[in-house]
């Protein structure tokens, strides 16, 4: 695992496949929002826990991945 999959892993506490996936997630994020994977990571360790418990919980990517792009962009 790459060093931000391990940062991602550690803060969220998900598996190895988890937080792949999430850091593919968080990169295609950073093209839509402008942010940098850093500050993507961070806002979902400190603004977004809900969606990261509900993420666990139905394991629906799509929806997780709609819900934080209206939370980051704001609407």
């Amino acid at each position: 695992m790459e060093y931000f999959e391990t940062q991602i892993q550690s803060l969220l506490n998900l598996d190895d496949k988890a937080a792949r996936r999430m850091d593919r997630l968080i990169s295609d994020l950073t093209q839509k929002v402008g942010f940098e994977k850093q500050e993507i990571l961070e806002f979902l360790s400190f603004s977004a826990l809900e969606e990261v418990k509900e993420l666990e919980l139905n394991y629906d990517w799509k929806l997780f991945e709609k819900k934080l792009l209206k939370k980051l962009k704001g609407n």
